[in-house]
């Protein structure tokens, strides 16, 4: 299942020099808080099968209170209460789904998530209320089929199709070897690699997203931009360190010259849980026909006395070419008032990947390189529903 908001903070100031939004403002921070939730689905769902029940529940309350009228998010809820073995508060969560429209009985009946509580004699009330709003007259008989566990995606697709066999014309690639990191594991609860940290900050509401590259030497970087030996000695000091695994516990000594420490939990091929992070192994792009599409994706924080939220969509087409298009906007509560201001900007360039790092030039020669791969499930191998870029989650339109 998102980064550091401050790529977020970045991108508002820079869309707030340009054109004011003032009449759109309301409209962005919608935007903006559905694209939170869209950063959040994944992280929920991997605490789901993690069976980290308390995380999941904090992360899809979130979600929640960013989209309160999506039925979605309530059902995801009972979910989770249903796997916790809590059946009120999970029937509490399908009354207000159905309250709100839930219209899914065949969900209801075959979803193995609610298995717990599909014997409870309320869920024939909350069946006939789905099917009341789906159109229908009355619901059909629980049946025993089950899915896959794990709360069902705010938007859930179809498998999208293979790839096409033949060849698109590929973008330039910058000239020469680029270093890169090997593929993120975890064998006896030391880390190699590179991965993608998701960690969700319930003071702020604010989910941060980073990459964190382990070494076999035993150093580690948190967000690199490049992976050769200057970018990475030019990390910050609280951004690079060294790093030793003690039994099962990890800790980091950053060469600012504090320390790190706590257990590894639930290592697992690629994956691991630290320091209240989600950790999984990030792999490169197989070819540069997944990187082609539009992309949407955001982030968003509290501020203690207000909320700014930044939303950026990417186009990036097969003769290496790309648009890109940003909105932000920012609320701000001061003794009783609110303000509430917000910008827009739009560039345009080519796009040249090199396995993990993705550098974009504009029309008018100005660079921004960042560490890019796709966020790769099950059904979404050959065109994937997500990539990471430079701080933030996109999602495929």
């Amino acid at each position: 299942m998102p980064h550091r908001f401050m790529a977020g903070a970045l991108l508002l100031a820079a869309l707030l020099g340009s054109r004011p939004l003032h009449a759109q403002s309301q409209s962005a921070d919608a935007a903006a808080k559905h694209q939170a939730v869209v950063a959040i689905y994944p992280v929920m769902l991997q605490a789901v099968q993690a069976r980290n029940l308390t995380q999941a529940r904090t992360l899809c309350q979130q979600a929640i209170s960013y989209e309160p009228r999506d039925p979605t998010h309530r059902y995801n809820l009972a979910c989770i209460e249903a796997l916790s073995g809590a059946p009120d508060a999970a029937f509490a969560a399908l009354n207000q789904a159905t309250a709100l429209g839930y219209a899914d009985p065949s969900s209801l009946n075959t979803d193995a998530d609610l298995a717990a509580v599909r014997t409870d004699a309320r869920f024939a009330t909350v069946l006939q209320a789905a099917a009341r709003n789906a159109g229908g007259t009355a619901a059909p008989a629980p049946t025993a089929t089950v899915r896959p566990v794990g709360p069902r995606p705010a938007a859930a697709r179809p498998a999208p199709a293979a790839a096409p066999a033949a060849a698109a014309p590929r973008p330039a690639t910058r000239p020469g070897a680029v270093a890169q990191p090997l593929v993120g594991k975890v064998t006896g609860n030391r880390p190699v690699g590179l991965f993608l940290m998701t960690r969700y900050w319930i003071a702020t509401g604010s989910l941060e997203k980073g990459t964190y590259y382990f070494t076999p030497d035993g150093r580690v970087y948190v967000n690199p931009t490049g992976f050769s030996a200057a970018e990475l000695a030019a990390q910050q000091p609280n951004s690079r360190g060294t790093f030793q695994v003690s039994g099962n516990t990890l800790t980091v000594s950053w060469a600012s010259g504090q320390k790190s420490s706590s257990p590894v939990e639930d290592a697992k091929g690629d994956a691991f849980n630290w320091d209240m992070g989600i950790f999984v192994g990030a792999q490169p792009f197989r070819n540069t026909q997944q990187l082609l599409g539009t992309f949407e994706g955001g982030n968003s924080a509290s501020t203690g006395s207000g909320y700014i939220a930044a939303v950026g969509t990417y186009t990036f087409r097969a003769d290496g070419t790309y648009a890109r298009s940003g909105v932000a906007s920012s609320t701000s509560v001061s003794d009783g008032s609110v303000l509430k201001t917000g910008g827009q900007g739009q560039t345009a360039g080519r796009w040249q990947l090199n396995g993990f790092v993705l550098t974009l030039t504009d029309n008018q020669g100005r660079q921004t390189s960042g560490v890019s791969f796709p966020f790769v499930t099950e059904t979404s191998a050959a065109k994937p529903d997500r990539i990471y870029f430079a701080g933030t989650l996109y999602k495929r339109q």
